[in-house]
């Protein structure tokens, strides 16, 4: 069998190298940064001494295809489950908690208790989320539900915020539905949030590596690809700035970049250029912080702020969809996002504290319902060319599940293509 060639070491190319490497395939990975995890990944941060994730990210229980990868490299139980699921939210300005509770699939008997649902709503409200199972391929959630409904606010925007990084006024109905049938629909068990208690590079990059040098699979960083060669329905070499490297018959190439990288590369992908940046701020607290709620992540409505989540002696604020905010200066965004954590958790936290943010301009895609049609599939017109990440046509999100299951869709590719080319020769 030939060699899988993967471009990008972020979660969709780690994905399907693993995937093609547990099927005896010879793998190789070319980084163009120094590191891998693009997108997900943590560091060790200099000013607050500690390691930080470069953003927010939570697992649902219904995240199959990912807890799959965590089963396969070997980190499975690096991530904390909260059961029985639970979402506390906050709203500062009136002092109102709740929690979002999901309990058995049968919509909606666990809605019929109060302690399980928005204040002042009752089950008939939650009803009116099956209209998005009518909605059309260009309507948003705000066209389909509409920001009069009770819960706009309180459950569809932070939402759609969370899991679609996109304001409901435009985040696609379609896809919004997607995730409610595979997470809340399906009952308590598959909306429990996963939790990276110590980090996202160590449970899902640093043991991915590992499994893959034991493969003997190699990974070159700062290795950026300039170009393809190609000739009418085959990829015949890679251009790097050292040179080509050939691409031999029984090969295959998989494009695990960003769209816009995809787009240099491979133009024909014609790939989404629409994207929204998502911004965190780490702080750097004396102690642990336990958050109203009692989870180590707590929801907040009417603020900038968006969700806190305390780890060890970090507090980390997300803003999702976050175009109002990404020009700010940092130390405005430091000292405003603080003055909204000391109102919350209250005036004893002190004076601001060592802080980083981080700014992902082009976090994700704009899953919108003109974006979304946009997606490409996995497949090109050059026979062993592959396109995977999470802003590809994966059926879901542009989050890690997206990305990990576009990785294994293109490893089943390259397989076969692999084996079929072998077969032939």
């Amino acid at each position: 069998m030939g060699t899988v060639n993967i471009i990008g070491a972020g979660m969709a190319g780690l994905s399907c190298a693993v995937q093609c490497a547990k099927a005896g395939l010879a793998v190789a990975i070319y980084e163009a940064s120094p590191r891998a995890g693009g997108r997900c990944r943590s560091f060790l941060d200099e000013g607050l001494g500690c390691l930080i994730d470069n953003g927010s990210h939570m697992l649902l229980g219904a995240n199959d295809a990912t807890k799959n990868y965590l089963e396969e490299i070997g980190s499975r139980d690096l991530v904390s489950e909260v059961a029985p699921a639970t979402f506390p939210f906050l709203e500062p300005a009136t002092n109102t908690q709740w929690q979002i509770k999901p309990g058995s699939p049968y919509f909606p008997l666990w809605l019929l208790t109060p302690g399980r649902r928005v204040p002042g709503t009752n089950p008939i409200d939650y009803a009116r989320a099956f209209r998005l199972s009518r909605a059309k391929a260009n309507q948003s959630v705000g066209e389909v539900i509409g920001r009069e409904d009770p819960l706009y606010e309180n459950l569809w925007q932070p939402i759609c915020r969370a899991v679609l990084n996109t304001d409901a006024d435009e985040a696609s109905a379609s896809l919004l539905w997607k995730v409610i049938k595979l997470s809340f629909l399906k009952g308590e068990a598959a909306c429990r949030p996963m939790i990276f208690e110590n980090g996202l590079s160590p449970a899902l990059v640093t043991p991915a590596l590992e499994y893959l040098k034991e493969k003997n699979v190699e990974i070159r960083y700062q290795a950026r690809l300039r170009g393809i060669r190609w000739q009418d329905d085959m990829a015949l070499a890679m251009r790097f700035p050292e040179g080509l490297l050939r691409i031999e018959n029984d090969d295959a190439l998989v494009l695990a970049v960003p769209p816009d990288n995809c787009a240099e590369l491979w133009p024909d992908s014609d790939p989404p250029s629409e994207t929204l940046p998502i911004v965190n701020v780490h702080f750097r607290v004396n102690k642990p912080v336990k958050l109203p709620g009692g989870q180590s992540f707590l929801g907040l409505i009417g603020t900038d702020s968006q969700w806190i989540f305390s780890r060890g002696n970090v507090l980390s604020i997300t803003i999702s969809a976050a175009s109002d905010h990404v020009d700010k200066p940092n130390w405005e965004l430091a000292n405003h996002l603080w003055s909204e954590v000391t109102k919350i958790l209250g005036r004893n936290m002190g004076r601001l504290p060592p802080w980083r943010v981080i700014k992902e301009r082009r976090a994700t895609i704009a899953q919108t319902p003109s974006v979304l049609a946009s997606r490409p599939g996995p497949k090109t017109s050059l026979n062993n060319l592959f396109i995977a990440g999470d802003w590809t046509n994966t059926g879901l999100p542009a989050t890690i599940e997206g990305s990990i299951q576009s990785g294994r869709r293109a490893a089943r590719l390259a397989i076969r293509r692999t084996s079929k080319a072998t077969e032939e020769s």
